[in-house]
């Protein structure tokens, strides 16, 4: 009773709400005229949809599916099409509904478990995250002191995005480093511990990426795609799991440390080496995250602010750390006073910005590093009841 209870207030329910959410921020851009905005936001709820059919386009390809060509080709074109771009959100939350409406038995059966702990890992690594650090960013552009209710449903949508992540990322690990076993369960304690870290995780890598992304406008893309392309990297060197396995792990290990692998490559291993395998990727990971973001991006942002033009900036688009003088905008903002030693308007970004990315990145590496001795000390999962 306890699952079924909890399938329909997290997978279902909530799920509901976060798509309505989605749903009215589209609408709110369009009809306030933010259609780059609006078709952001778009991208951001398509991305897990894109990426289960690049993935079973993957599998139909290099003939990984089960069956016969006639089988192998409609399974792949159900998940390609009812999992795909268009109708991810919906249909996860319709086959969640299936699933747990044969009853509780029947979810909890491996396939069944292992696929919704896959599709929500993929769902919230790839659409929350893209959602929160792209909400963060458009918050950081358009912030204005005297109008907090212009973001409040911007607010909701982010920290949604960051309560699903958390507690998805804490799911999908233990489920990954027990070797999918669906008859064991963490202890609660050491859920809460690593859903603390989570969540940090999230803060420091989400506020380092929207405040570069504000500076950097669209060339944040490029080190989006070099940090993806390095976490595939990454994972083929530390994990060497399946194909599509490591697409997954590209785009999920973006915003917080996380892999996705398959079940063959744990059946064989110790959950105490699973554990250790895991923890090498994510101290790559976060130390990849500080090459790439708090020292290249940063640098590129600081050189293209001073030097060039090819971020364009006017009162509609500067960031909180940023002023002009000249045009008084933002209005109301707390750091009109420029620093006299450092060059106008976005001298408070080259101190208190720069300050704030190196610090909280190199938090982050610490966190990672001493995560793993605090959250995986005295493991041992017990039977679910």
């Amino acid at each position: 009773m306890r699952t079924v209870a909890r399938v329909l207030l997290y997978d279902v329910l909530l799920a509901l709400v976060y798509i309505s959410f989605d749903v009215y921020l589209v609408y709110f851009y369009l009809s306030n005229g933010h259609k780059w905005w609006a078709a952001a936001t778009i991208t951001a709820v398509a991305l897990p949809g894109a990426l289960e059919f690049l993935c079973y386009t993957y599998s139909f390809i290099n003939g990984d599916l089960e069956g016969t060509k006639k089988q192998q080709f409609l399974e792949y074109l159900f998940w390609a099409v009812c999992f795909g771009p268009f109708l991810f959100p919906v249909s996860l939350v319709i086959w969640h509904l299936v699933q747990i409406c044969k009853g509780e038995n029947n979810f909890l059966r491996f396939e069944n478990l292992a696929r919704s702990r896959v599709l929500n890992s993929l769902s919230v690594l790839t659409k929350s995250a893209s959602q929160l650090t792209l909400q963060a960013t458009i918050m950081m552009v358009t912030w204005r002191y005297d109008n907090m209710p212009f973001h409040t449903y911007q607010l909701a949508s982010a920290s949604l995005s960051i309560l699903i992540l958390a507690k998805s990322c804490t799911d999908h690990h233990y489920f990954e480093i027990s070797g999918k076993n669906v008859k064991v369960r963490t202890p609660y304690v050491q859920m809460v511990s690593r859903l603390f870290f989570n969540i940090l995780h999230i803060l420091l890598r989400g506020f380092v990426i929207a405040l570069l992304a504000s500076y950097l406008q669209y060339l944040a893309l490029a080190f989006i795609a070099l940090m993806v392309i390095t976490n595939y990297i990454t994972s083929n060197i530390i994990i060497k799991t399946d194909g599509s396995k490591h697409i997954w792990t590209a785009f999920a290990a973006v915003l917080l440390p996380n892999c996705f692998v398959s079940r063959v490559t744990l059946e064989h291993k110790e959950p105490k080496e699973a554990r250790k395998l895991f923890n090498k990727f994510y101290r790559c990971n976060s130390i990849v995250f500080l090459i790439v973001m708090s020292i290249g991006a940063l640098v590129t942002t600081n050189c293209i602010i001073s030097f060039t033009s090819v971020s364009s900036f006017n009162c509609n688009n500067y960031p909180f750390l940023s002023y002009n003088e000249d045009l008084k905008c933002p209005p109301a903002s707390p750091f009109s006073t420029p620093l006299s030693s450092l060059p106008s308007p976005h001298s408070w970004f080259y101190f208190l910005g720069n300050l704030s990315v190196i610090s909280l990145s190199l938090l982050h590496v610490f966190l990672v590093f001493i995560e793993g001795k605090v959250c995986c000390r005295d493991y041992t999962p017990v039977e679910r009841t």
